[in-house]
């Protein structure tokens, strides 16, 4: 579990934290604060609403510590929905905020660096749900030494603690497991001794509980869970005397990470093959999971996993419908491919053909709705974040206008004695409509930038889904294959037809070419007024080479053979008249149009 940073909940995955601690208590709209920590947890759509309507009507009060907590809670909600560009953008947003108002010297709470380290670690988070390790293990580090830089005690053990936390688990999917332990240690050693919060011990000790399972050292993962259960019992058993100060939330999370234990030691007990025993730990886990629904909904997919392990098919179905139903409700559409894609295994093990075929038609649609949910979420959040842009230009040029009758109503009553005050003010204008227009300039290519970076992303897609059809319809030609009967197999016939059709329709799809021109406008016509003999197959053929794709790749998305993309490119050589020193791929990406 990522954690990230904090106001008044804990600090792990599920309880996303922010930025708004950091200032005194008097600069912050606490009723504000409070409804959207309900709603980032029951409804993200809902949290995303207020956030941007909350901007928009505290934009023309100036730079504050409320913006700055809306736009970093904006960028761990687009997080949690998966869309990491539009999540560092609204980051990105907050750290110049956060400069804004330490310029502005509006006060903290505690002494702050220069740059933000919460908003740091958020960013970090990102690149590490992106695997992308080095990235996220660097801002890791630049967190570390800004909350260094923080003279409070309490704030910079709270960070630091989160911060080696957060190392320990790109060390941890690195396989770097004794520097995991190190920092586990390092962030429980500075919580024992400064900041003994229960609800924090028992995160390190979870913590330790899972990095030994993962280890393969089960002895110290059960001590660690009897660990996190004993404590546990005893805060609960104090919950109205000795913590009763506590917000109800902490207290839940202490029974979680209790459930989080069993959930990791059977992970391990599937991983040495005994199912029934995983079964019994993942039964344990499903009763402290309480209201953590995505908790319990991924818990039934990993038991149904172990009656598939157990070839016993039926209750596996069982299982997998009910979490379907709950993943339905919540929305949760990646739980729901996992059951679909383990429904389909389980009815092909009963030989439910008909439901299987239904089975297949419900992933595909399922898959096809989660993209265009995606796309979906990030159009409505570009164009969110444009009326954001558009009010503050707004409220800019109010100002400016402002500016322009009160300095007229001067000029007027002092006449003359005035005028080179308005020239003087003509000028200073005129600057600011140069650092606008450079601004919108910036704006306009970073925009191009984004577009490409869609672009790189369709392409992903568009290979990822491709294979997982093509792997589909091999799997079902091979296990057809294995049919005695002639009819038998003959029945499937209909099933591999619709898929190579869908298969067919996907690569006839348009989305690539304009998402294309849109990422490079005028590449496709430039090579249509130079090389005049290039064909249509031709030009989609240097649309892949200009996104550097691999031979299989291309194949992949055409529906061609590797030999055929390789004879394609060879004529393409020679219709562009190229050298054989010349590479081709480069001289595409070089081309100045």
């Amino acid at each position: 579990m990522l954690l990230m940073s904090s106001v008044d909940v804990l600090s792990q995955k599920e309880n996303k934290l922010n930025v708004g601690n950091i200032f005194s208590t008097n600069d912050l709209d606490y009723d504000i604060k409070e409804k959207i920590n309900i709603l980032k947890y029951s409804d993200p759509n809902s949290a995303i609403s207020f956030c941007l309507q909350a901007i928009e009507d505290n934009i023309p009060l100036g730079p504050s510590p409320l913006t700055l907590y809306l736009y970093s809670t904006l960028g761990e909600l687009y997080q949690k929905k998966n869309l990491p560009v539009l999540a560092l953008s609204y980051l990105e947003d907050a750290m110049y905020e956060y400069i804004l108002i330490r310029n502005n010297r509006i006060d903290f709470a505690n002494s702050q660096p220069l740059q933000q380290p919460w908003l740091t670690i958020n960013i970090g988070n990102i690149f590490f749900d992106q695997h992308q390790y080095k990235k996220s293990l660097n801002r890791y580090k630049l967190s570390e030494k800004l909350f260094l830089e923080i003279d409070s005690i309490l704030p910079r053990v709270r960070g630091l603690s989160t911060t080696y936390n957060n190392i320990a688990l790109v060390h941890i999917e690195l396989g770097n497991y004794n520097l995991a332990l190190n920092n586990i240690n390092r962030a429980l050693d500075l919580r024992k001794k400064y900041n003994f919060n229960f609800a924090d011990i028992g995160h390190s000790f979870k913590s330790l509980c899972e990095l030994y399972f993962i280890w393969n050292m089960p002895k110290k993962g059960n001590e660690f869970l009897f660990t996190t259960d004993s404590l546990n019992n005893l805060v609960q058993d104090q919950k109205y005397n000795k913590y009763k100060a506590n917000d109800d939330l902490y207290f839940k999370f202490s029974s979680n990470y209790v459930g989080n234990c069993h959930e990791y030691k059977g992970d391990y007990l599937i991983n040495q093959e005994s199912y029934l025993l995983a079964l019994e730990s993942y039964e344990k886990a499903s009763t402290y999971y309480g209201d953590f629904t995505f908790q319990k909904v991924n818990l039934i997919n990993k038991k149904a996993n172990v009656f598939y392990m157990l070839s016993q098919y039926k209750n596996c179905l069982k299982y997998l419908e009910e979490c379907i139903i709950i993943s339905k409700e919540q929305n949760l559409q990646n739980q729901i491919e996992i059951s679909l894609e383990l429904k389909i295994k389980a009815l092909s093990k009963l030989g439910m053909l008909n439901e299987m075929e239904e089975s297949i038609e419900e992933i595909l649609k399922s898959k096809d709705y989660t993209y265009s949910i995606q796309i979906s979420q990030l159009l409505s959040g570009i164009e969110a974040k444009n009326e954001i842009l558009i009010k503050k230009r707004e409220i800019e040029y109010e100002k400016n206008l402002k500016f322009k009758i009160i300095l007229f109503s001067i000029i007027v009553i002092l006449i003359l004695g005035f005028a080179a005050s308005y020239f003087l003010s003509r000028k200073v204008y005129l600057d600011k409509q140069m650092i606008i227009a450079n601004q919108n300039e910036k704006l306009a290519v970073s925009e191009l930038e984004h577009k490409k970076r869609e672009l790189a992303a369709i392409s992903t897609n568009i290979v990822q889904e491709n294979e997982q059809f093509s792997n589909i319809l091999k799997d079902l030609k091979y296990h057809t294959s294995l049919l005695k009967l002639e009819k038998d197999r003959f029945s499937f016939s209909p099933l591999i037809n619709s898929i190579k059709r869908i298969l067919s329709e996907k690569r006839k799809d348009d989305l690539y070419s304009d998402q294309f021109n849109a990422a490079y406008p005028g590449y496709l016509e430039y090579l249509t007024r130079t090389y005049t003999d290039l064909t249509t197959a031709d030009l989609k053929l240097c649309t892949f080479l200009r996104m550097n794709l691999n031979t299989k790749e291309m194949a992949d998305i055409m529906g061609l053979s590797v030999r055929s993309v390789e004879s394609r490119r060879y004529r393409l050589r020679k219709k562009l008249k190229l050298s054989n020193e010349e590479d081709l791929v480069s001289n595409l990406i070089s081309l100045k149009y």
